[in-house]
């Protein structure tokens, strides 16, 4: 099962993470995993592109894990190119869900720092 987790303070998300295999198919062949590493992969380059330097994040290939947290100090304006981006991550994960509800769980959880 894929477990993805979108970290959120009050309704903006402050980053997000993603870990496990869906099991749908053998590796190599799994469309779900294919599915969730593409759009959440490309979620990170749109997100490099307007943050830059400051954006945090992990990808480990063994066990799979990808996780990516916002700065604090964006601007307005990347603040809202970054909120629709991960909205729409959001949106395609939650997708992905409703069809495929025995492999991928997206969560909402509350931010907290470190």
């Amino acid at each position: 099962m894929i477990i993805v987790n979108v970290h959120r303070a009050d309704s903006r998300i402050k980053g997000f993470s993603v870990k496990g295999h869906a099991g749908y198919r053998p590796p190599g062949e799994d469309i779900i995993c294919a599915a969730v590493s593409m759009l959440t992969q490309t979620i990170l380059l749109g997100l490099n592109r307007f943050v830059g330097e400051g954006l945090d994040y992990r990808i480990v290939e063994d066990p799979v894990f990808l996780e990516c947290s916002l700065p604090d100090n964006l601007t307005e304006l990347q603040e809202v190119q970054c909120q629709a981006i991960l909205e729409t991550m959001v949106a395609g994960l939650k997708n992905l869900q409703k069809n495929y509800s025995g492999y991928v769980k997206v969560f909402r959880r509350r931010w907290t720092s470190c």
